[in-house]
């Protein structure tokens, strides 16, 4: 998942600075100050990436609830009524669905 890849290089990246900038206060001025620009270049590309991405995906009607866990829902009729489809990475389909004032917690099967 696209989201995936990007947080994770987002936090690489954010752990590479902090690693340069307890290196720099040991050291002091050095060739790492070269290294901690293109990691902060990094940064605000990947946050730009992150940030497309997330309106491509809400474009689509698709909610994020949780990144980390790749929970979405996706607004829809059932019994004539609105409610939210619901999925989590690592299901095979969307398989579960809970009212509008509903969380997780409340999924129902299909």
């Amino acid at each position: 998942m696209i989201i995936d890849r990007t947080t994770n290089s987002l936090e690489n990246v954010l752990l590479t600075m902090e690693r340069l900038k307890t290196k720099s206060r040991s050291n002091g001025y050095s060739a790492i100050d070269a290294k901690m620009k293109k990691a902060g270049e990094d940064e605000k590309r990947l946050r730009s990436e992150f940030e497309e991405t997330i309106k491509v995906i809400n474009d689509e009607q698709i909610i994020i609830r949780d990144i980390k866990l790749g929970l979405v829902d996706f607004l829809s009729l059932w019994d004539q009524r609105e409610v939210f489809l619901c999925w989590k990475r690592g299901e095979p389909s969307i398989q579960f669905w809970h009212n509008t004032d509903e969380g997780f917690a409340s999924r129902k099967r299909i």
